[in-house]
């Protein structure tokens, strides 16, 4: 009777196979450690880390206030969390300020001169004036009913006017003389 060849007998197998589960264990190691530097600077001891803080003007009666919020999470490592940065607005000219976690895209300008984009995140974006009707008309570029794109109108560094919405692929036209 003839034998049959088995696999397991050439040594290669062998050495594949175990180097295969090595580089397995591995990369889930490395996967699930964390493997590396999460882009957050460290806080120095003693110090609490927040992990956001957010900024947002609004219209007041007597002009624009302006609240902060500070929130916490417990049951998760805070160094993990990368922080969402905050635009600041210039408190001299005229700007259109952009928030959406998401892609966005619209077209803003002052005295019919219009500029077209698309971005994302927290963004201040400039006027060529200082004075005339800034117009601004942006729009979620997904379908997330989750957070709001919020537009608003700003001069000297108060708001003068704002929209948001939260629909799915929303949108926010505003207009206003500065």
């Amino acid at each position: 009777m003839r034998r049959r060849k088995d696999p397991w007998d050439q040594p290669w197998v062998a050495i594949a196979a175990v180097g295969g589960i090595i580089v397995v264990v591995i990369i889930a190691l490395v996967f699930f450690m964390g493997g590396g530097n999460t882009g957050v600077p460290a806080t120095p001891s003693g110090q609490a880390s927040p992990t956001q803080v957010t900024t947002h003007a609004t219209p007041g009666a007597s002009g624009t206030s302006a609240s902060s919020v500070t929130a916490s999470v417990t049951g998760i490592n805070a160094a993990s969390i990368k922080e969402a940065t905050t635009a600041t607005v210039p408190v001299t000219g005229a700007y259109v300020h952009v928030n959406y976690i998401g892609s966005f895209s619209g077209t803003y300008g002052i005295n019919g001169e219009k500029l077209t984009l698309r971005d994302s995140g927290d963004r201040v974006f400039p006027l060529n004036a200082t004075t005339g009707t800034v117009t601004a008309s942006f729009h979620k570029d997904d379908s997330s009913t989750r957070h709001e794109i919020v537009v608003e109108i700003y001069k000297n560094g108060k708001a003068i006017k704002f929209g948001k919405n939260a629909s799915a692929y929303g949108d926010v036209s505003i207009s206003s003389a500065v």
